[in-house]
């Protein structure tokens, strides 16, 4: 990436202004509460300040560490200094505010923004999964991966040159922390709540190694004479984000236009020279920023290109809780959860292996939507549990194929031949009427979107049914002659339904136009805003596009 030749002197002589400023140096303050409650919310359940009220106070309540040199430290002079703190200075100047800094540790970070003690985390804050259902995180500034230092007379250049009887420090809370104890739980242990601490603790002879963010351990091994980083990289590699309070869309919303509009200045690499260059030389500096928000700011800006202006009013960072097939269902849902960002949704996506499931915690109210099932399964499925559930859009149809199980073509049909099918009402018909389509049975006339293997009325090989749960079929595939799997079933199982069927629904026949997969609701609910805003985002071109790139006609945008 091409940087500003001036943009050293410039960024050192910014810090050296910017950092000595008018921010304080506090402990944790009470919560940051006031101003009207969110849309749809009772005061008492609002935790956080809008952009608005921050503005309206004067004061921006920012979490920061004070002891992690040289991301978020306090100098001899009693002032907040580092990476973090760099940043933390433009937006409180591009904000119009004050900062009050608020010392946080690893482990507090979650606990400050879900309690409104502060309004922003920026705090060397790793973006994860598991944290980000507890905040939101704007756009990343730095890249990141976890790394393992230890001392030069033992130096640790693999986990499994860790001994039994050994233990490895980390702090709690951090990302360290989560990957050992879920990749690693063989490995001791010795958790710290400080940085200080542990620190401390290492340089004393506690732990064989310490595990942290490889940024932090190289850090301490150009800083301290006789540790080596052994282990440079550990996982996968990761960003570094800020993070405000779950549902506080106005101010994300805000971060992510702040950070896009500085990476158009290469501000992260000012900040980086003035800050970090002095640990890290110049070397990683394009490795570690991330301007602009980079990857993550351009997948979100080219899905909402792509998707257009579809009118949908903001949704103010409603979260909208949707049961889903694995594949395609969940991967088609995950794309349109960028463009939804964009218009102030957020999409909770928790995927199920069966379809009684998904409809059920729909009609409970748990969830606000599924996307698993057709019309029929639909009206079979209400018919038979005495649930109300409605069609609230059609998105796109899969078509049903044979597929080889131990014999590779029909023409090898032989008398006694077995082939699994769905055993669920309107599944099973589905796979009766495409072996009926080629030739293998006849039903009964009248035999249409309910048909059994009990409205068979020819079946000239004595062919031997294998009724299964759809999503057992696929399992049985090196013990029967055939398998007919529905479209995800077969996507899930490596199936190319151009490639690998012996035969396929026809994209214009009646059945696959009929099986189109739709987003259900409970009855009264097609019409909420967040389902409509659901539902024309999965409607858009963006969609559309993604479907057929991706997916080689083995799924089929419905354009009904």
């Amino acid at each position: 990436m091409k940087r500003r030749l001036l943009s050293l002197v410039t960024g050192i002589a910014v810090a050296l202004g910017a950092l000595t400023g008018c921010a304080q140096s506090v402990a944790p303050s009470a919560p940051a509460t006031g101003g009207a409650p969110a849309d749809g919310a009772e005061a008492s359940d609002k935790i956080y300040r809008t952009l608005d009220e921050i503005k309206e106070s004067g004061t921006v309540n920012i979490g920061v560490f004070s002891d992690k040199n040289p991301f978020g430290y306090v100098d001899e002079n009693g002032e907040y200094q580092g990476y973090d703190v760099y940043f933390a200075e433009r937006i409180g100047k591009d904000l119009g505010v004050k900062i009050n800094y608020v010392s946080t540790e690893a482990a507090s970070r979650v606990e400050y923004l879900e309690t409104g003690k502060v309004d922003i985390v920026l705090a060397n804050f790793t973006v994860t999964e598991e944290r980000a259902e507890k905040v939101d995180f704007a756009l990343p500034y730095m890249n990141v991966a976890l790394g393992v230092v230890s001392h030069e007379d033992h130096v640790i250049e693999s986990l499994d040159d860790i001994k039994d009887d050994e233990q490895v420090i980390v702090i709690s809370g951090t990302t360290a922390e989560t990957y050992l104890e879920k990749n690693n739980p063989e490995i001791k242990l010795q958790k710290f709540d400080t940085y200080a601490t542990a620190k401390t603790s290492f340089e004393n002879g506690t732990g064989v190694a310490w595990a942290n963010d490889n940024t932090e351990v190289i850090a301490y091994s150009l800083e301290n004479e006789g540790y080596v980083v052994g282990i440079p990289s550990l996982g996968s590699q990761d960003t570094i984000a800020p993070a405000v309070s779950k549902g506080n869309s106005s101010l994300l919303d805000w971060l992510n236009d702040e950070i896009k509009a500085l990476g158009k200045e290469n501000f992260f690499h000012a900040d980086y020279e003035a800050t970090l260059i002095d640990t890290y030389g110049k070397d990683y500096e394009d490795t570690l920023v991330v301007e602009g928000g980079g990857d993550a700011a351009a997948a979100t800006e080219g899905a909402a290109e792509a998707a257009g202006d579809l009118d949908i009013p903001d949704g103010n960072g409603e979260v909208i809780k949707i049961a889903a097939s694995p594949i395609p269902h969940a991967e088609i849902l995950e794309e349109a959860a960028k463009i939804l960002e964009n218009y102030g949704y957020k999409l909770e996506i928790t995927e199920f292996e069966d379809y009684v499931q998904p409809n059920l915690v729909v009609e409970s109210g748990e969830f606000d939507a599924n996307y698993v099932e057709h019309v029929p399964y639909l009206n079979s499925f209400n018919e038979e549990q005495g649930t109300h559930l409605v069609d609230a859009g059609d998105i796109h149809y899969e078509p049903f194929g044979i597929y080889p199980g131990t014999k590779k073509s029909l023409d090898e049909i032989a008398k006694g031949d077995t082939i699994a099918i769905p055993n669920d009402t309107t599944n099973e018909a589905r796979a009766l009427l495409l072996l009926q389509d080629n030739g293998l049975l006849k039903l009964k006339d009248g035999a249409g979107l309910t048909a059994t293997v009990n409205d068979i009325a020819e079946n000239p090989n004595d062919i031997e049914f294998v009724e299964l749960e759809a999503a057992q079929v696929a399992r049985v595939v090196n013990e029967v002659s055939y398998v007919v799997l529905n479209g995800n079933y077969a996507l899930e199982a490596g199936y190319s339904v151009g490639k690998d069927s012996i035969a396929h629904e026809e994209t214009d026949s009646v059945a696959a136009k009929t099986y189109v997969n739709i987003i259900a609701v409970s009855e009264g609910h097609e019409k909420d805003e967040k389902i409509q805003a659901l539902v024309k985002v999965l409607r858009s071109d963006a969609i559309k596009k993604f479907i057929e790139d991706k997916y080689d006609g083995a799924v089929i945008f419905f354009e009904g």
